[in-house]
């Protein structure tokens, strides 16, 4: 087994995963600088399946490409051992990154949340969301676009 960075301030975790009940192996991330701080590396937590495949069951916080249920294969990586690799199947959930702002109205978003049925993390003011289908997507993004215009958070998606 190799090595991992041994600094825990460079890592982000996942301690309430969307899909909590399912995960049963955990391969680790690199990211570029967009994280805050010192953050280098994320954990991803899945569900093994056969055939060398994997199923996401949490929802990235900085890691871009994947989504909440996507089906992957691991790669092997020098630095931080077994990593996503390509996607062999995409899921039906679109995940979105919110940054609600300091003063932000969380009461908003929290409903908004629930109204579209979005499976939710969170790690201070940054929330991972998930939600099922192109048609829930289209109407989250008007309200995160509302709220945005409001100056109450910002937001990204995560699969790009």
């Amino acid at each position: 087994m190799l090595p991992l960075p041994s600094n825990p301030d460079e890592w982000v975790l996942h301690p309430a995963p969307a899909w909590g009940d399912k995960v049963d192996f955990v391969a680790n991330t690199t990211f570029d600088d967009s994280g805050p701080g010192s953050l280098r590396f994320e954990q991803l937590l899945f569900e093994k399946l056969r055939d060398q495949r994997h199923r996401l069951c949490c929802i990235p916080f900085f890691t871009y490409g994947f989504c909440l249920g996507d089906v992957v294969a691991l790669a092997d990586d020098a630095e931080i051992g077994l990593t996503p690799g390509d996607v062999l199947e995409r899921s039906d959930h679109w995940s979105l990154r919110v940054l609600l702002a300091p003063d932000g109205d969380v009461a908003a978003l929290r409903d908004l949340l629930t109204t579209h049925c979005a499976a939710v993390e969170t790690r201070g003011r940054l929330v991972a969301c998930s939600v099922v289908g192109r048609g829930r997507l289209e109407s989250l993004r008007r309200g995160l676009d509302e709220l945005e215009r409001g100056e109450h958070l910002s937001y990204e998606t995560a699969w790009i």
